[in-house]
């Protein structure tokens, strides 16, 4: 839940290529994860961090398709309820189901977002639901009854595309709207970049953007948005998307 789905999906060609015959012939449950550096980290249209971030991700995923597991990120607000105490980690515990077939797939997966250690409560549950075509179409879903320990709810669409290229290659971009009720908040985001797969490594350079006006504790829409970012695969099968 902490990368896009195109990163997602050059993470799961890394994952494959490492091991070519392990998703077709080993049904047993496998545990599967990445990590990440990056320059900036952004989410869904505002930055979460000033400076370099850091993630990473674990999951376990039986043959089923039900699969549980963690994320977690440096984060470095550039506004803050109380600068005393503020965020500095965001982690995601989650749970869910996907079905992968050779045109298509979909997955539906509970979250639980917790800030550790601040002295404003941010913490929230988050439902949400992906469904892919042939890896190179996704549309996603995402509906929040306290989003960042608010009383208000929120929803997120977003759809994004990814394009092989030659050379192991890849581009990608995304399309989002995000709402928080009650005219909290109200904002179209999009991002645009290429990514290289280098055995289990995806390089990605992308451009994030937005149309929010101003900086706010959801974040800063006026951070670097020309983001590199470093993700090593670890694992031996195709992760969910």
């Amino acid at each position: 839940m902490g990368t896009g789905p195109l990163i997602r999906s050059l993470l799961a060609l890394a994952l494959c290529t490492a091991a070519p015959y392990a998703f077709a012939q080993q049904p047993a449950p496998n545990v599967n994860g990445y990590l990440t550096l990056s320059t900036a980290y952004w989410k869904r249209g505002l930055a979460q961090n000033q400076g370099p971030s850091a993630q990473a991700g674990i999951d376990y995923e039986h043959r089923n398709g039900f699969y549980a597991g963690g994320w977690l990120a440096n984060v470095d607000f550039a506004r803050e309820y109380n600068q005393d105490e503020p965020r500095r980690i965001e982690a995601d515990i989650y749970a869910g189901y996907h079905k992968r077939q050779q045109q298509w797939s979909w997955n539906v997966g509970l979250g639980h977002y917790v800030y550790p250690g601040t002295a404003v409560n941010y913490d929230y549950n988050e439902v949400s639901a992906t469904f892919g075509i042939r890896e190179r179409f996704f549309y996603t879903a995402a509906y929040a009854d306290s989003y960042y320990g608010l009383w208000r709810s929120s929803l997120n669409h977003e759809v994004s595309l990814a394009f092989p290229l030659r050379g192991n290659f890849e581009i990608g971009a995304a399309v989002g709207k995000f709402k928080v009720g009650g005219d909290v908040l109200d904002l179209t985001y999009w991002n645009v970049g290429v990514s290289k797969l280098v055995r289990r490594l995806a390089i990605d350079l992308r451009y994030y953007d937005g149309n929010y006006p101003s900086v706010s504790y959801f974040g800063d829409p006026n951070a670097n948005k020309l983001v590199l970012s470093l993700s090593y695969a670890l694992g031996n099968r195709r992760p969910k998307i």
